[in-house]
């Protein structure tokens, strides 16, 4: 009878550990999605940033002539 109490309870255990796992894996999936959602952006934001710089120098040389 023991036996068979321990055995469910080790059963039951491994499930929630490998449901927690799951968890786990899933939410590290989406979290690296969204990293590379973010570094999408920064890279947008950089190309808009030298764009705009070029466009602050050629307005400062024109202003000079």
């Amino acid at each position: 009878m023991n036996y068979e109490l321990l055995s469910r309870l080790a059963m039951e255990d491994a499930e929630k550990s490998k449901n927690a796992s799951f968890i786990l894996k899933k939410r590290n999936e989406i979290l690296h999605n969204e990293i590379e959602t973010l570094k999408a952006v920064i890279r947008k934001l950089e190309e808009e940033k030298e764009k705009l710089s070029k466009e602050l120098e050629e307005l400062k040389e024109s202003v000079n002539k």
